[in-house]
């Protein structure tokens, strides 16, 4: 899979190509994985969609508006459109839930943004997803930076 090598924040990688969801990934890249969105973790990546958490596949079948934008998707990804890259976090040594038993949770990228896109591409048998992936202590990438602020001040 194709990666770039230069390291972004999410908050250059948001002023790149604005996400309406960025206020939430921020939230949840800050309360599960403690790092900021200033923290330059991410990497542009293809990602095998077959390594992401299963957990975010989407089972609702009342959630018309849900199946509606992922058909959407679907249609565009038949179409060769390049969607807009989902955001990951990399965890290979496994997820950090307690819910690790659960195959759902079994894959080492965690989706932070991109549910609709991820599911689209999922039902597709897509083999690969552009994403904004976070290397949080793996990869060459550093370290959650929250923890280390928060113990200074």
């Amino acid at each position: 899979m194709g990666t770039n090598a230069a390291w972004w924040s999410l908050e250059a990688l948001n002023a790149e190509v604005p996400d309406h969801h960025h206020d939430s990934t921020v939230e949840n890249l800050d309360e599960i994985f403690d790092a900021s969105d200033e923290l330059r973790c991410f990497r542009k990546e293809h990602v095998p969609v077959a390594e992401i958490e299963k957990w975010q596949l989407h089972d609702d079948p009342d959630d018309a508006e849900g199946i509606a934008k992922i058909e959407a998707l679907r249609r565009a990804i038949q179409a060769g459109v390049r969607l807009p890259a989902i955001v990951l976090v990399h965890v290979p040594g496994g997820p950090r839930f307690e819910q690790y038993s659960d195959p759902r949770y079994a894959g080492v990228y965690h989706l932070l943004e991109g549910r609709h896109r991820y599911n689209a591409a999922y039902q597709e048998q897509t083999p690969a997803i552009f994403a904004w992936v976070a290397h949080i202590g793996c990869c060459g990438g550093p370290g959650a930076d929250l923890v280390a602020a928060e113990s200074v001040g």
